[in-house]
């Protein structure tokens, strides 16, 4: 060992003492190697004695050095173990205020083990004033660790129960939706698809997975059934919405399972649509044809029926015409028939005058003095007589009128009955006809509407 090696060692020792503090050895270790040192001088061989002196003071002073490192350690230390201390009562603190929360979410915990990675920090380093005091805080720290352990142990079961539970329930949904789903198929009978609705609905209440769900179209509209095709595309429909509105009870593989099972039968039912709106097409052609012949039979119906009814108002108005000159006439007959019986006993009386005037004059030709005055009495009597046998012959026309006129009269209430009669068959009978006509609108208007329903149905 020469003064040379001494040199190296004291300038080794003293980085040795600059980190002395800052890295993870003890004291004991530079210690041990003063130790090492001091047995080096003994055996070193320095070539002047003053290099043997100077090696000595600096030794000297790297030894007072150590002694003020170890105070300053030592002080530094003790500040570093109540900051170990006071963080290990932070998260001790932090740990009872999270864990006596009714619910503690990943977050929490997420936030108490950040703290303990910190507090663990400084049980890593060997930097503890006594190590009683380390053992004690470690303690204190791995109770909490322990406790906050077993929570989160606690909070991770549930969430594998509750995953578990809703796996199992996902899987349920998704087994009831794919069967709904499948019976879609066109070729499935759509009474089928309807129970598979209704009882999936049940199980939906049951289950308490209906409150975000507007009602399937099947529940609401259960008598569009007859539509077949649209009934099977608004149930697919509702399928979405469900799996929309409720993604979270469904898991995201059960998800693409129900969307796949639709996308596979879009393809069977598109081609149902196609062959239907065909079909559609080929009936809607078809009715244009038998359209435009009931059209042409229907105006031509119409057009008769519209010259029936103006025959028949025609005819009512003639039939009433007729009837008012009847009743006219019976009227005039009537009056005709008074004033020729009135005509008669005036002609009688007109007779009896005649009678006195004859019974006068023969009472003159008794008493006649000449024989012209008697030629003259004889004339008078004879146009008298004339005249009378002219008003008989007169009053017997006037009888035989009346009594014509008579008859004739007779007649005429019973035409005229039966000329009422033939006016309310006509009224009955142009109401019916404009009735037809009325039906006959209401029939093609009602008709539109159907066909407009039905081709707006599928």
């Amino acid at each position: 060992m020469t003064g040379v090696d001494i040199t190296k060692k004291l300038e080794s020792f003293s980085n040795l003492i600059q980190e002395f503090g800052n890295g993870t050895f003890s004291s004991k270790e530079i210690w041990n190697r003063k130790k090492e040192i001091d047995e080096n001088f003994k055996a070193a061989q320095f070539e002047i004695p003053e290099q043997k002196t100077d090696a000595i003071n600096k030794f000297n002073i790297l030894i007072a050095l150590i002694e003020q490192k170890e105070k300053d350690v030592e002080s530094a230390n003790a500040v570093f173990s109540e900051e170990g201390e006071k963080l290990v009562e932070t998260f001790e603190s932090n740990a009872k205020k999270i864990l006596s929360q009714e619910s503690i979410s990943k977050d929490d915990f997420k936030e108490l083990r950040a703290l303990s990675n910190d507090v663990f920090e400084y049980f890593k380093q060997q930097r503890w004033i006594t190590k009683e005091r380390r053992t004690t805080a470690w303690d204190k720290y791995s109770d909490i660790r322990n406790i906050i352990k077993d929570k989160e142990d606690e909070l991770f079961a549930k969430e594998r129960e509750d995953k578990a539970k809703q796996l199992s329930q996902s899987l349920e949904i998704t087994e009831k939706l794919c069967v709904v789903v499948d019976a879609c198929h066109p070729d499935t009978a759509i009474e089928d698809l309807l129970n598979f609705v209704i009882r999936f609905n049940d199980f939906l209440k049951e289950n308490n997975l209906a409150e975000n769900n507007k009602p399937w179209h099947l529940i609401e509209k259960p008598e569009d059934v007859k539509y077949s095709l649209r009934s099977r595309t608004e149930t697919l429909n509702d399928v979405r919405n469900f799996v929309t509105n409720y993604r979270d009870a469904l898991t995201r593989e059960h998800k693409g399972q129900v969307f796949a099972n639709i996308d596979t039968l879009k393809e069977d039912l598109n081609k149902a649509w196609d062959t239907h709106k065909e079909e559609r097409q080929k009936q809607q052609e078809e009715w244009e044809i038998k359209k435009k012949e009931r059209d042409v039979k229907r105006i031509e119906w119409n057009k008769k029926q519209q010259e029936f009814l103006l025959f028949l108002e025609k005819r009512l108005e003639n039939q009433i015409g007729y009837k008012a000159k009847q009743e006219s006439y019976l009227q005039s007959q009537q009056e005709f028939a008074k004033r020729f019986e009135n005509r008669i006993p005036q002609q009688q009386e007109y007779i009896k005058k005649l009678v006195e005037q004859v019974i006068d004059l023969e009472k003159k030709y008794a008493t006649a003095w000449t024989d012209s005055f008697k030629t003259k009495v004889e004339e008078w009597i004879k146009e008298k007589k004339d005249k009378i046998a002219s008003v008989e012959a007169d009053i017997e026309v006037l009888k035989e009128k009346v009594v014509d006129i008579n008859k004739k009269a007779d007649e005429l209430p019973a035409r005229i009955k039966e000329l009422d009669e033939s006016i309310i068959e006509i009224k009955s009978k142009i109401e019916e006809v404009k009735e037809k006509l009325k039906n006959d609108v209401l029939i093609l208007e009602n008709t539109v509407v159907e066909e407009v329903e039905n081709q707006s149905a599928e």
